[in-house]
């Protein structure tokens, strides 16, 4: 067995029953100390993931997806949880040379929920972030625009040069609820009522557009 697939069954093992706040603290202070970086988005999930975060280290490196055009709304939640959280490290993708995958790598790819402003009902779009993540060894994996499919995926698994991390993989709806409502985490303005599309980009463009 490779070292690399040594390393990642030792890591499985060493975080299996792990509460989600120690596997991350960690991951950030003790495994993979300045060499880790969080994809993030504005969906429930993933802003615990983030609060989780600012208690450990609030200069960890977050990176804030979205796809197309976006609502006032959603910039102005995001600045707001960036304050709240105290985050001094927040990033983008560098966008440049990302579906380029290294020898020896594999391709990084988030999926995020997308549609169109002609279309009804949404649809999934490839994120690459093969650049964006090059200097990192480790990747909390947060943007959960989708379920991930708990037969195939794993709370830890090596995927490719990186130990990829999806720490919320085994919550459900209920805990997610109970999680925001105890720690008074406000939900995205546009989460709480069904968006028209239509009259938030009635300008008869095809770009992508979704909320958060």
């Amino acid at each position: 067995m490779a070292t690399c697939e040594l390393e990642c069954d030792e890591l499985k093992s060493a975080c299996k029953d792990m509460a989600c706040i120690n596997l991350l603290e960690y991951l950030i202070k003790e495994k993979f100390p300045g060499k880790i970086a969080v994809t993030a988005s504005l969906r429930a999930r993933s802003i615990i993931v983030q609060q989780m975060i600012s208690e450990i280290d609030p200069n960890t490196p977050i990176i804030y997806h979205s796809a197309g055009k976006q609502f006032p709304e959603r910039e102005e939640y995001r600045k707001m949880i960036i304050e709240r959280f105290g985050f001094t490290n927040v990033l983008k993708p560098l966008g440049s040379d990302e579906t380029r995958v290294r020898p020896g790598d594999q391709d990084h790819i988030e999926w995020v929920k997308v549609r169109y402003d002609r279309s009804h009902g949404a649809t999934q779009e490839a994120m690459h972030l093969n650049h964006t993540l090059e200097p990192y060894d480790c990747w909390i994996s947060a943007v959960y625009h989708f379920d991930q499919d708990h037969a195939v995926r794993n709370r830890v698994e090596r995927e490719g040069r990186l130990i990829r991390v999806n720490p919320l993989i085994d919550w459900d709806v209920e805990r997610v609820q109970n999680f925001m409502t105890e720690f008074d985490l406000p939900l995205h303005e546009l989460n709480k009522e069904q968006v028209d599309m239509n009259a938030k980009h009635g300008d008869g463009s095809e770009m992508i557009t979704f909320a958060f």
